[in-house]
């Protein structure tokens, strides 16, 4: 019987165009010569923070702060196998510069990374069946496990050969890698893993970006989203991912675009705005500014912590008052 290829159902509606139009536009802000010397301090960070996230989406209950010291050799206090966890996921990361985001075999050496001193026997695909539980409730049984090579093989055939937009078809991979739920352990990691190297290869910067963080932040969104794609909805997930990214990128132009001065003369800027308008919405001061949303968002909470200003009353109705 001839095999037939995987091929995803989804339709690519204006809100996806939108998304990524945006996350195109906000790319095109950074200079090359960014990503790759100027701020390797801030590259380390993400790396960091990509780690502890998508570890914390699983469960670990380590610190950022635990997460700095263990990668950086020091002794840390903690479960076992959340250290291991650490240890293995930095040798992971490590590797996505030299693979390939279509190889399986690849595939396997993350995992036999991701995976190392955790199961068994890391880097080979399950050979039992699995599922996704929420209490005793299963909310996804994965196909079996003798079909896991194939159909990982034909979405490594599909990714690797569709004309999809780099941004779209990292989101279809990583829904369906879960679907398939390939290995005995570290399924969510190496998806999330996965996606920022199929990323990555279409735009570099995407291999220093913390999008884990910010589906750590969405949790719940996320695994519903999953549940939505495993009804056959998947233009959920991808519109979901979508939003992720998008903050994760704009965080990072935000960052590497502004130095502290001009940071101080944005938010001098979003003061002189308040003073004049205290019930101006975020979405207006970003309007004003030519900024995203979520830019002007982190201003305000930045201000606030700082004691700068206050907000009073609910955030339909209320203002801003500007402290000092």
């Amino acid at each position: 019987m001839k095999k037939m290829p995987y091929k995803p159902l989804f339709d690519i509606d204006n809100e996806m165009l939108d998304l990524v139009s945006d996350i195109a536009v906000l790319i095109g802000r950074v200079k090359a010569e960014d990503v790759p010397s100027r701020h390797l301090k801030l590259r380390r960070t993400n790396r960091i923070r990509s780690i502890q996230s998508s570890l914390a989406i699983e469960g670990s209950s380590l610190s950022l702060e635990n997460v700095t010291d263990i990668i950086e050799g020091k002794r840390v206090i903690g479960n076992p196998r959340e250290i291991q966890e650490v240890k293995s996921a930095v040798a992971a990361y490590d590797l996505i510069d030299n693979l390939n985001p279509y190889s399986v075999d690849d595939l396997l050496k993350a995992h036999g990374k991701m995976a190392f001193g955790l199961i068994g026997l890391p880097g080979r695909f399950r050979k039992c069946g699995v599922g996704v539980y929420k209490g005793n409730v299963a909310i996804h049984i994965a196909p079996d496990h003798e079909d896991v090579p194939r159909l990982i093989e034909d979405l490594m055939d599909w990714a690797e050969s569709s004309d999809v937009h780099p941004l779209i078809k990292s989101c279809i991979f990583h829904c369906r890698f879960e679907f398939i739920h390939p290995f005995e352990d570290g399924n969510g990691r190496m998806g999330r893993l996965w996606q920022s190297l199929i990323l990555s290869k279409w735009k570099p910067l995407f291999a220093y970006l913390p999008i884990e963080s910010w589906v750590k932040l969405n949790q719940k969104e996320y695994y519903n989203s999953l549940m939505e794609a495993d009804k056959e909805n998947i233009e959920v997930f991808i519109k979901y991912m979508l939003r992720m990214i998008f903050t994760a990128v704009d965080e990072f132009v935000d960052e590497i675009t502004y130095s502290p001065k001009n940071m101080q003369e944005r938010e001098k800027a979003i003061l002189e705005i308040l003073s004049k308008e205290p019930q101006s919405t975020a979405s207006e001061i970003a309007g004003i500014l030519s900024v995203s949303d979520r830019t002007i968002k982190r201003h305000l909470s930045s201000l606030t912590e700082k004691g700068i200003i206050r907000r009073v009353g609910s955030d339909k109705t209320g203002h801003w008052e500007i402290l000092r």
